[in-house]
């Protein structure tokens, strides 16, 4: 009985997770497009994108902004060691995973807690690595 309310308790965490992320990826996109026109250029500026890569952020898997800290973390990256290590090393690593095919695989490889050989994948994995070991 006590594996049962355990399985039972572990889906309904993992549930309230991907109903909490659609959530929050919902309010995210929905500051996007409240912003204006300039705010949304500016911003797609700053990071090297053009206003074509904007959909890039609201794909199905998420957005750079979800993934990205959580793969950080995956590879023992503080989340001010890109800021402190030089300038445009958190744009760079942001612009990189925008344009990442992979973001639905990454969504549901991050969800399972992964070690960092499992995300082997990731376009910024080196990059992460390197800063991991910094």
């Amino acid at each position: 009985m006590t594996i049962l309310r355990d399985g039972i308790h572990a889906t309904a965490g993992r549930l309230a997770h991907t109903v909490a992320g659609a959530w929050r990826r919902h309010r995210q996109h929905r500051a996007w497009l409240d912003l204006d026109e300039a705010r949304r250029e500016s911003r797609l500026n700053d990071l090297g994108l053009a206003r074509i890569d904007s959909p890039l952020f609201w794909s199905d898997g998420g957005s750079v902004y979800d993934l990205l800290p959580r793969m950080m973390v995956v590879h023992g990256v503080d989340p001010m060691t890109p800021l402190t290590v030089g300038n445009g090393v958190k744009r760079d690593l942001e612009r990189v995973c925008s344009l990442c095919p992979h973001k639905s695989l990454c969504a549901r490889v991050l969800a399972s807690g992964p070690e960092p050989e499992a995300c082997d994948f990731c376009p910024n994995a080196g990059t992460l690595e390197a800063l991991g070991s910094h």
